[in-house]
């Protein structure tokens, strides 16, 4: 599935984020963050101008990996609701009770069902398992080494 994508060989997450940026006609951006108690530990917040992921800071470099290609799956299935228009902002809803950052977190992705999260997760892996055997200097690159069979082939 990910090879149909047709992407360049890539070597860190950012060079997949701006492969999905240039197939999108869309910026992305990375918002590394310490996640609250119940938050997902990545999610997509689709601004007017650009798709924002939010991920866990405090976590691994290949966990960071990871959840930053499970969200970029989401935006290359088309699992994310329509921008807003502008001058639309989730922040003007008046439901006094809820926080602008939690309705922006609510409202800035769609209801994924269980078939979404599964086509992300599928598809996520396969974007990691090329960003991982994929030659480079980046940090998930160098544990292409030790996937490698005796051989020298890619296990």
């Amino acid at each position: 599935m990910a090879r149909r994508l047709g992407l360049p060989p890539l070597s860190t997450v950012e060079e997949l984020c701006a492969a999905v940026a240039e197939r999108s006609g869309r910026p992305v951006r990375l918002a590394p963050r310490r996640m609250r108690v119940g938050e997902p530990s990545g999610f997509v917040e689709r601004l007017a101008d650009a798709d924002v992921i939010h991920f866990e800071q405090e976590t691994s470099d290949l966990h960071r990996a990871h959840i930053i290609c499970h969200e970029l799956a989401h935006l290359l299935c088309g699992h994310l609701a329509e921008a807003p228009r502008p001058g639309e902002d989730a922040a003007s809803v008046e439901l006094p009770t809820i926080s602008p950052e939690m309705l922006r977190l609510v409202l800035g992705r769609s209801h994924y069902d269980d078939v979404a999260e599964e086509e992300a997760e599928v598809l996520g892996a396969e974007l990691l398992r090329i960003l991982v055997l994929a030659p480079g200097l980046g940090t998930t690159s160098q544990l292409a080494p030790a996937l490698e069979h005796r051989k020298g082939q890619h296990v």
